[in-house]
């Protein structure tokens, strides 16, 4: 994969928890929509589903191929990841991410294992995604 273009790094990221488990979910893309996060990672809806699209195309329908990442979807996940430098922003990611994995009600064991590798790769604790959950001023 090349690298992304950086305007867009917040929101390929955030479509990559979206595609996590090899489709694109409508309550997940709502639940973005309460949260208003397309503006928020600076695409529109349409091009952000464009992004879900690719990843699923990319990574997503294989995921759940095994309990692990291989090295070629962890080399994937990481250029999309280290597209994202600031702390603020991957924490707003880690936020809008725990939205998207938990809109359907489960959290599936492909969206729990990047988001874990999230959050490990950017020494992001659950306890500081939970104060960035509760200080989000969108809600």
């Amino acid at each position: 994969m090349k690298h992304p273009a950086p305007e867009e790094a917040l929101a390929r990221a955030l479509a990559m928890f979206v595609a996590a488990n090899g489709r694109i979910d409508e309550r997940e893309l709502g639940a973005l929509d309460q949260l208003d996060a397309f503006r928020r990672v600076r695409v529109s809806r349409d091009r952000f589903v464009d992004l879900a699209r690719l990843c699923v195309a990319d990574i997503g329908a294989h995921l759940s191929e095994r309990s692990w990442l291989c090295a070629d979807q962890t080399s994937y996940i990481d250029a999309l990841l280290d597209a994202i430098a600031d702390t603020e922003e991957r924490l707003l990611l880690c936020r809008l991410a725990t939205a998207v994995i938990t809109a359907d009600g489960k959290v599936t064991h492909d969206e729990r294992l990047i988001y874990n590798h999230a959050r490990t790769r950017w020494r992001i604790n659950q306890s500081e995604v939970t104060q960035a959950i509760l200080h989000d001023h969108v809600l």
